[in-house]
């Protein structure tokens, strides 16, 4: 016994030494990766400051305003990628812009926890009076509605329709889950992002992914682009308070609905989950509009952007 205590101490020590230096590689191999991820996916617009924070957006085309506000996690090629995206369909009649939520895609985030939807929905509406951008149709796809909605209740004379795809709308009732749980825990989160959940989530985002997609295949060039830029650390940190932040804010926010006073139209696939929270969204407010579409899962934008685009054109 005496013999085996110094043996047990070596090999701790060694044992220790080792996770030190596997969780060392780790963290090498993210930093490298996100250079390599931001040197194959550059941003493809503008970047401008509001208030100390870098936001990042697309423009494109003249017209009525419309304003796209992308899900959790998202970027702007969620209405950008493909010959027939969102934005190039909306661009022939339409002045758009395409905001990356603050920690997502290029825009930063001032902080992880506390960048709520209403202080992003602050942050946006920031730079769409710098962008001199007057009441716009307000599109937001799944977290993006939420935004969308929070949005609409804090400057209800600052937009003139909303367009809500696949939304969220009422705090979800869902158990929390625990890989975004343990992100949010001070000191292991970081360490976590950094180090183990990059490989780890790459498998768990091709699965949500293709689950979301249903029973539509996922598009190839989105998937690589999220692959890339969705598993950096800053998004995720952003992605896992999102998820908490918006709980809250609905829970504030949905007894508020019957009082919008702006054309609404929400539109949902057939096989979304959310589909019940739509209809009971589309009951509450009064004037919406309902539209169903068959065979359709939750990547609207991607899959139905001529579905969204006739309902932006649909408004009053």
């Amino acid at each position: 016994m005496i013999c085996a205590m110094p043996t047990l101490r070596r090999l701790s020590m060694i044992a220790g030494v080792l996770i030190v230096a596997t969780l060392g590689a780790l963290a090498v191999r993210t930093v490298v990766d996100v250079r390599v991820a931001e040197r194959d996916f550059p941003p493809p617009g503008t970047i401008v400051a509001i208030d100390g924070t870098k936001l990042h957006y697309v423009e494109r085309g003249n017209g009525r305003p419309v304003v796209l506000l992308h899900g959790n996690p998202g970027f702007v090629q969620d209405f950008t990628l493909g010959p027939d995206n969102l934005a190039d369909a909306l661009a022939t009649d339409h002045r758009v812009i395409v905001v990356d939520r603050p920690g997502h895609g290029y825009s930063d985030r001032p902080s992880d926890e506390a960048t709520t939807p209403r202080e992003q929905a602050r942050l946006i509406h920031e730079l769409l009076e710098r962008l001199r951008v007057d009441r716009p149709i307000l599109v937001g796809h799944s977290w993006g509605g939420g935004l969308a909605l929070v949005y609409a209740e804090q400057y209800p004379r600052q937009v003139s329709g909303l367009v809500l795809a696949a939304t969220r709308a009422y705090p979800s009732a869902a158990r929390a889950d625990p890989v975004y749980a343990l992100n949010r825990i001070p000191v292991v989160g970081t360490l976590f992002r950094a180090t183990l959940l990059p490989p780890v989530g790459q498998r768990l985002l091709e699965r949500r992914l293709t689950a979301a997609y249903a029973p539509d295949p996922v598009h190839a060039d989105h998937l690589a682009a999220a692959r890339a830029l969705w598993m950096r650390p800053s998004q995720v940190a952003a992605t896992v308070w999102d998820t908490r932040n918006l709980q809250l804010a609905l829970a504030d926010a949905s007894p508020q609905y019957e009082r919008l006073a702006v054309p609404v139209i929400i539109v949902v696939g057939d096989h979304d989950t959310g589909i019940a929270d739509s209809r009971r969204l589309a009951a509450a407010i009064p004037g919406a509009t309902l539209r169903v579409l068959p065979n359709t899962g939750h990547e609207i934008p991607l899959t139905r952007p001529g579905d969204l685009a006739a309902a932006v054109r649909a408004m009053p």
